[in-house]
This record gives structure tokens, C-alpha cells and sequence, in this order.
């Protein structure tokens, strides 16, 4: 059985409401979903402490529970550039985002290994890093996931298979607007090893471009695009999935407004579909 489904916090705060996390107090009782995934954004550099504090209190205040967080993205994309300061920048940003989950009461963090226009073009030096993150995670009590995300070069499978041929505690967030963006969901679900016991983590969106379309990245709400969620559904249900759905479509209008209509109508299919 499911842990639930959870909204990401990117669904609802972008740049189009300031990304204003405070927002959460009003958002989220609004919202019919189990919680919600964090999204870090690096805007928030220089008021990091001060956002991370006042989502703690919302999440006091309002009953919000934050059992996955999203980590900065940059982490991935400094790790990508890979000079030895873009390295140790990566590895700081890591370590606090740590600590925000701690914060949080988040038991599981996603990961962006890789990312920016740098991506996986040298994807050897990301995946050597990860050794030491894994260490740092397990330190901290927070269940460290790799996320399939688009790559420039190879293809976000051929990556998870070189990280579970390297690490094999290693574990994995799978994301099907990623795997569908390289048209690869199909093989993603026939590779048996992701499936027994190392993806505790799922991010349910659709997708409507092209293959690897760079211009069309846009998160989908499940219906939007072409994804097949049948054999998604059919996998999780025959292996008996127990852990997280994450619904990150976007929903949010260009005046800031939020359609908690259609977000939670997305919330209600993917938890019909997944129980």
C-alpha cells in the first residue's frame, strides 16, 4: 500500500507569486493531498534561514506534513561544471540542504545528480561525488534518492544503471515525465533492479513535447500528454509499492492564483490509480 500522494510545493509557488513559500499557510488547506514535497530554491540564497524557519511554523500551525525534500537543483548543475570550487560550492549547498530536511521532518530527499546546460557531459565526475553524499545522507537520517533527470548526452536510465553498478545501496526518485522526455518509461519499468526495493519515490507527471525537446519542458498534469500511465500504474501495483507519489504539475496561473481545482483533481486520479 502507498504512503500517499503529496504535492509538490513547485506546483504552487513559482515565479509567477514570487515563490513566496509563506504562501503554504493559505495553500495548503486547500489542498486534499497527504502532504507536501519542498522544493529549495537557490533564489532563496540570502533569505535561505529565514523562509526554511517560517515553513517549519506553517507546518506546525497547519497540520503540513513534509516527508520528502526536494533539494536545491543547483547541487546537480555545479556538480556539472565541476571546477574544484563549483564542487565544494555543490557539496556546502548538499550538507545544508541536509540540515533544511532535518528541519522539516523530512525522512527522504531527491536529487538532481546532474543538470544545467553542463548536464551529463562528464557524468564519470558526478556519479564519483555520490559516494560521499550517501555517507553524508545516511549520517543525517535522511533517505538520499537520484532522480532520472533529462540529460544532454546519454539518457537519465543508462546513468541509474552506472550508479547501481557503482553503489548498490544506492536509491532512486522516478520521475515519468523524465523517463517519457527520452521516451525511455517502458525500459525504465522492465529494468527489474530499480524495482526491487530501490526507488521509494515516485514523481507522477506528463509530458507533451517531442524527444528530448529543451523547449518544451513543462510538467503536465497526468492527462496533459502522451505519457502511458497503464503499465506505471500496473508495475507499482504488481510489485506492491509502499512508498511516496509526488504530483508536481503546474498550477499556477500567470496573475499568481493557484487552480486547486485541477491540482486536485490530479491528486485524486493518481491515488485511484495507485490504491
Amino acid at each position: 500500500m502507498i504512503k500517499g500522494v503529496l504535492c509538490s510545493t513547485g506546483a504552487m509557488i513559482t515565479k509567477f507569486n514570487g515563490r513566496d513559500p509563506r504562501l503554504l499557510r493559505e495553500f495548503f488547506p486547500r489542498l486534499e493531498a497527504d502532504g507536501v514535497e519542498f522544493m529549495v530554491y537557490p533564489s532563496w540564497d540570502a533569505v535561505l534561514d529565514e523562509n526554511i524557519e517560517a515553513v517549519r511554523r506553517i507546518s506546525l500551525d497547519v497540520g503540513m506534513r513534509i516527508p520528502v525534500l526536494h533539494m536545491d537543483k543547483r547541487i546537480g548543475e555545479l556538480l556539472s561544471l565541476g571546477s574544484d570550487d563549483e564542487i565544494r560550492e555543490a557539496g556546502e549547498r548538499f550538507k545544508n540542504n541536509l540540515l533544511i530536511a532535518r528541519r522539516l521532518g523530512a525522512e527522504l530527499a531527491v536529487l538532481h545528480l546532474w543538470g544545467g546546460p553542463a548536464s551529463d557531459h562528464d557524468i564519470e565526475r558526478n556519479v564519483s561525488v555520490l559516494g560521499d553524499y550517501l555517507i553524508e545522507a545516511e549520517r543525517a537520517g535522511i533517505i538520499l534518492t537520484v532522480e532520472n533527470v533529462v540529460c544532454a548526452v546519454e539518457t537519465p536510465l543508462a546513468h541509474l544503471r552506472r550508479i547501481m553498478d557503482t553503489y548498490p545501496n544506492a536509491l532512486f526518485t522516478i520521475d515519468t515525465k523524465m523517463a517519457e522526455f527520452h521516451r525511455e518509461l517502458p525500459a525504465t519499468l522492465a529494468e527489474d533492479r530499480l524495482w526491487d526495493g530501490r526507488t521509494p519515490h515516485l514523481h507522477v507527471n506528463d509530458y507533451g513535447g517531442g524527444v528530448k525537446d529543451f523547449t518544451d519542458l513543462r510538467v503536465l498534469h497526468m492527462g496533459d500528454g502522451h505519457v502511458d500511465f497503464k503499465p506505471f500504474f500496473e508495475k507499482i501495483k504488481a510489485i506492491d509499492y509502499s512508498g511516496w507519489l509526488t504530483v508536481e504539475s503546474s498550477s499556477v496561473f500567470p496573475d499568481g492564483r493557484v487552480d486547486f481545482i485541477k491540482l486536485n483533481r490530479t491528486i485524486q486520479k493518481v491515488r485511484k490509480a495507485a490504491e
